[in-house]
């Protein structure tokens, strides 16, 4: 029984690694603490998922062995009595072999080795944010007599890097034609002379983390004590002042759809937080149009349907007298869940719902929702910015491909001067976006980042190399606990 009993275990943290990488890609600490302190009720289907991969499976397998090695069986054959006796002799042996091979395993396809070395930096103590976290609710800024509108699309993994560009072709062919496009005819800051972005910095490299570092100008850094610490009823860091915070101020009315579940990475959280957004999940849709929700509300809403409502909520918002903030999130081009809209697009690159198929089928929607944004009579009253929330985890990316997330600004009050070969990080994104409105920040800086429409340099132009600014947001500083977190969390 020990030795079944050590060959379960040893198959679950086999499998366990695998289902991980295939579903998440290369994880970090952040992001594997983040999401073990989120509810799992919204995700009910990728726990269903993992139970058939790792325990159901792993169940199987040790039923399985059971019978083949100790079920005693009527019928003899020399060889494989021989073998079976050999087996069941040295089965404690065997098994021990087998979790040491499974540990090994797990050690390298996790990567472990880096996030030891990336934790160690979280006991040193450092004053980075004490000295360049710019406090945003302590900063004058100074917006236009009329205010814009501001329609923010979060495209879901996408990076420049499905771009087929003079410097890179990566796909032998150009994915997203439609947004290199809006780039090249708009405002796009990239890292090189063609489209590119910006270098995605330690606890910016998910979901949650690119909208957070996007908006608020931070990275989610995780040292967490208390298994309840994501949802205390201060709220989402609650001290954070975030561009739906200064919005709100400034008299926006906010609103934000998903095409998930609000409990989803915490995000009901966050839009209760920050700016008090009206928040369009599936439980809104279902509880107004009687949409099914399966498995515990995992169901999650097609892209397609996902812009059909967003034009919905931007026509109801045109006929308010005021001016809105409409936040709007992708789901398709999601790693582990693609999904490929047949009623809308042609497959041109196979059969299969692959990486090529659904990036192509999201840049066409995501153009025509922009087209159609553009014939609305409030568009001549409205900034529209694309940002991609994070770099895909797509196993097929490999590091020595040069991946920038996307930023396209969108009929901007105001031009750009310094757009190509910047260094800049996802933080410089939030005072960019309140910027890119005709608003005047003093100093041009909020949180830790920098308007790329001013002429200031950024953090990684300026005084740290990306390296170096990786491993500094890393560290403890009292400051970060308090203003991001509402406490101080780590002694």
């Amino acid at each position: 029984m020990l030795a079944l009993f050590i060959v379960f275990v040893g198959f679950m943290m086999f499998s366990s690694a695998n289902w991980i990488v295939r579903k998440f890609g290369e994880v970090t600490y952040e992001q594997i603490m983040f999401h073990l302190n989120m509810p799992f009720a919204s995700e009910t289907r990728m726990m269903l998922s993992y139970a058939k991969n790792t325990v159901m499976t792993g169940a199987i397998i040790v039923l399985a062995l059971t019978l083949l090695f100790c079920y005693k069986y009527k019928f003899h054959i020399k060889l494989i009595d021989k073998f079976r006796e050999f087996v069941y002799q040295k089965r404690n042996l065997l098994s021990y072999v087998w979790l040491a091979f499974c540990i090994v395993f797990v050690f390298f396809k996790m990567n472990v080795w880096n996030m030891i070395t990336y934790h160690k930096y979280k006991s040193e103590t450092s004053n980075f944010y004490e000295k360049h976290y710019v406090i945003p609710q302590h900063v004058k800024i100074n917006f236009p007599t009329k205010k814009p509108n501001l329609i923010i699309l979060f495209a879901e993994s996408f990076e420049a890097t499905y771009a087929k560009t003079p410097r890179h072709n990566y796909f032998g062919a150009d994915l997203i034609p439609n947004m290199q496009k809006l780039a090249n005819e708009n405002i796009s800051f990239s890292d090189n002379e063609y489209m590119g972005g910006a270098y995605e910095i330690d606890g910016t490299q998910w979901t949650q983390a690119g909208l957070f570092a996007q908006t608020c100008g931070a990275p989610i850094q995780l040292p967490i004590n208390d298994p309840n610490w994501f949802h205390p009823k201060e709220g989402f860091f609650p001290e954070a002042w975030c561009l739906y915070d200064i919005m709100e101020k400034q008299g926006y009315n906010l609103v934000s759809l998903i095409g998930s579940n609000g409990e989803f990475a915490g995000m009901d959280k966050f839009v209760e937080t920050h700016g008090k957004q009206k928040l369009l999940d599936t439980n809104f849709y279902a509880k107004r149009d009687g949409i099914k929700l399966s498995l515990e509300k995992t169901t999650k809403l097609p892209d397609t349907q996902v812009f059909a409502y967003a034009k919905e909520a931007l026509n109801e918002l045109k006929k308010e007298n005021k001016p809105f903030v409409f936040t709007l999130m992708t789901l398709d081009t999601h790693y582990g869940t693609y999904r490929f809209a047949d009623d809308v697009c042609e497959r041109k690159f196979g059969p299969d719902n692959n990486i090529e198929n659904v990036v192509s089928c999201s840049d066409k929607q995501i153009n025509e929702f922009i087209t159609w944004i553009k014939a609305q009579d409030f568009y001549k009253d409205t900034v529209v910015v694309v940002l991609g929330d994070h770099l895909t985890m797509n196993q097929r990316f490999t590091k020595d491909m040069e991946r920038r997330p996307i930023n396209i600004f969108i009929n901007t009050p105001v031009a750009a001067n310094f757009t190509k070969n910047r260094v800049f990080t996802p933080f410089d994104i939030y005072p960019t976006i309140v910027e890119s409105l005709g608003a005047k920040i003093e100093g041009h800086r909020l949180g830790l980042g920098t308007s790329l429409f001013s002429e200031i340099p950024t953090l990684t132009e300026g005084m740290f190399t990306v390296e170096e600014m990786d491993i500094e947001v890393r560290k403890k500083s009292k400051i970060y606990d308090w203003l991001l977190y509402g406490k101080e969390v780590r002694k």
